[in-house]
């Protein structure tokens, strides 16, 4: 892209360096209070102003995919915000050192040191190298009947990666804590190894790199890049089926992966040779190693991942309500923690407190519960009724002030009403960041707490998909 240069030079006066710091320092001074705390640590506050001439302004970043994706998502806004700062119509350029490696294929946030202590009741960094999510690790699995073997298998292959249950296929249906289980083995890998490139991504994602490498003609880079990954963790393979084309590159990567003796782990809702239109020598290949299936948690681990849940979020449930919850959602840990999530924000915008009868009143009988999942096309089918947006505006990357409230008011409804992780919806969203969707989850709870006619919005909405 031409925003990218990969060293200075060339014609390039410098700037006045305190100058050109104010400047910057009033430029990204909107973005710091209008961006969650840890997004803006992660994207903007690593950008560095270096130089400017001849109408071009340089900012070091810390390598290629950073300034991808910073070009990407706050280009245009920095850009707007560097001439209300400066009244120079100056085009904004990345530039960085085209030696590191491990950064051209994760970047890490400049301001990650691991000795840096979180604030109390904060959450963990966002995200790890390699897109893993790092509150997912063994110590926040619950073990049960249900999933007990494939734990084990997990817990088998970070000790030994590459050599022992390569690859390592995990099955089971929607919601029971495969995504969670491979992160942790991802995590634990990171942990006992920092230097490893572990890569955790869906298959829609790996689908839409290849396409935007397709479209740019470098579809060998991106190739190079894939296998020199240590550890590859694919979710969701299922949705490799019927596209030609990715199954093929992602054939030849794999083989690539495993005749090196690199880690591969792979998430479905089906057994290998049960997903239709998936070719067969992936099917095979797929059942190399160890395939381990998780079922739906029996009720004491339902009870169990509930009572983790609200330690999580620092909730102080009864364990009566929590029993309750158990008894009545059988069907995925999704669900599950959905029901909590669903009571704790219902409980939070009221100010009352968790109990059986405000659970019965709000969750209704066993039946009912199970009968039916809520899903994010529904909720942004209604949230983009109710906003008389078109259909795919709360996915597109227009930031206009009615599609951003509607977006997070999408994100509140699918945190709260799902139980979904952020990660899961910021992808469903257009492949927003883990921290976008915090920062609009949090931004739409402060203003149901302040404002009684936005609560009162959100209140008919959640009505209107079931959830009244």
């Amino acid at each position: 892209m031409d925003n990218y240069v990969h060293n200075l030079g060339g014609g390039v006066e410098n700037f006045p360096g305190t100058n050109l710091k104010t400047l910057w320092e009033q430029t990204v001074a909107p973005l710091r209070a209008r961006l969650d705390r840890e997004e803006y640590r992660t994207w903007i506050e690593p950008l560095k102003p270096v130089a400017i001439g001849d109408g071009v302004l340089e900012l070091a970043v810390p390598n290629r995919m950073f300034a991808t994706w910073v070009e990407e998502n706050f280009l245009a806004e920095l850009s707007t915000a560097w001439v209300s700062a400066s009244g120079e119509h100056s085009r904004l350029r990345f530039t960085w050192d085209p030696g590191a490696a491990q950064g051209e294929l994760f970047p890490v946030p400049a301001h990650q040191q691991p000795e840096e202590a979180a604030p109390e009741g904060a959450g963990r960094a966002a995200a790890r190298p390699g897109g893993l999510i790092p509150r997912y690790g063994f110590a926040s699995y619950v073990v049960g009947p249900s999933n007990q073997f494939a734990r084990a298998a997990g817990f088998a292959v970070a000790r030994q990666p590459g050599t022992l249950y390569n690859p390592f296929f995990l099955f089971g249906g929607v919601g029971l804590g495969k995504t969670h289980l491979v992160n942790a083995v991802g995590n634990a890998i990171l942990d006992d190894s920092p230097a490893a490139r572990v890569l955790f991504l869906s298959a829609d994602t790996f689908t839409n790199r290849l396409i935007d490498a397709i479209g740019r003609n470098k579809v060998q880079e991106f190739k190079n890049r894939m296998r020199r990954i240590d550890v590859l963790i694919l979710d969701d393979v299922q949705f490799l089926a019927g596209r030609e084309r990715t199954q093929q590159e992602f054939f030849h990567i794999f083989n690539a992966l495993y005749e090196s003796g690199r880690q591969i782990i792979l998430t479905s809702d089906k057994f290998p040779n049960e997903i239709q239109g998936l070719e067969e020598r992936l099917c095979n290949r797929f059942g190399w190693g160890l395939v381990a299936d998780i079922k739906a948690p029996d009720e004491e681990t339902r009870a169990a991942i509930l009572g983790r849940k609200a330690k999580e979020e620092g909730l102080e449930v009864d364990r009566a309500v929590l029993a309750f919850i158990a008894a009545r959602f059988d069907s995925n840990i999704r669900d599950l923690e959905g029901a909590l999530t669903r009571l704790s924000a219902w409980a939070s915008l009221n100010r009352c407190d968790i109990t059986v009868e405000l659970a019965e009143r709000l969750l209704g009988s066993a039946d009912s519960a199970s009968s039916r999942s809520l899903t994010f096309e529904e909720i942004e089918t209604r949230v983009t009724s109710h906003f008389g947006l078109k259909p795919g505006e709360l996915k597109a990357r227009r930031r206009t002030r009615k599609v951003a409230e509607a977006r997070q008011v999408a994100m509140f409804l699918m945190r709260h009403h799902t139980g979904a992780s952020f990660p899961m919806i910021g992808e469903f969203l257009g492949g927003r960041d883990h921290s976008t969707v915090v920062h609009g989850c949090q931004a739409v709870k402060k203003r149901a707490a302040r404002e009684t006619t936005f609560r009162k919005m959100l209140e008919t909405l959640a009505r209107s998909l079931g959830c009244g």
